[in-house]
C-alpha cells in the first residue's frame, strides 16, 4: 500500500526542533503538539541539529566585542574596589576620637 508523505517547508523544520530543544520534552511530546510523527521530528533533529547549533553560536567577532566589553568592566571594577577600599580607611581615620590614643 502507497503511504502519502508530507512536505514540510524548511524553516518549520528548524522551528519544530527548536521548539523541541526549548520545551526540554522527549520526542514523542512535541511530535504530538505539533501533529507529527515522532519519526519525522527524529529525522529532522538528526539532520539540522547542527544548522541549529551554528545559529545559536556566536560569531566571532560579537565573542571577541564581548571579551573586549567584559576586561573593560573588570577593570572599572577593580579601580572602583580599590576607590573603595580608600574610603573605607579614610572613615576610620576621620571617625577616630583625637583624645584617645
Amino acid at each position: 500500500m502507497y503511504k502519502q508523505t508530507r512536505d514540510y517547508p524548511h524553516e518549520f523544520k528548524i522551528q519544530s526542533i527548536k521548539r523541541y530543544l526549548e520545551n526540554g520534552r522527549r520526542v514523542n511530546f512535541t511530535a504530538k503538539e505539533l501533529g507529527i510523527p515522532e519519526s519525522t521530528l527524529r529525522g529532522w533533529r538528526d539532520k539540522y541539529m547542527d544548522e541549529i547549533k551554528k545559529e545559536s553560536t556566536p560569531s566571532k567577532k560579537i565573542r571577541k566585542d564581548y571579551e573586549a566589553l567584559l576586561k573593560e568592566k573588570e577593570k572599572i571594577i577593580k579601580q572602583l574596589e580599590e576607590e573603595n577600599l580608600i574610603l573605607k580607611k579614610s572613615i576610620g581615620i576621620f571617625t577616630r576620637d583625637p583624645l584617645q590614643k
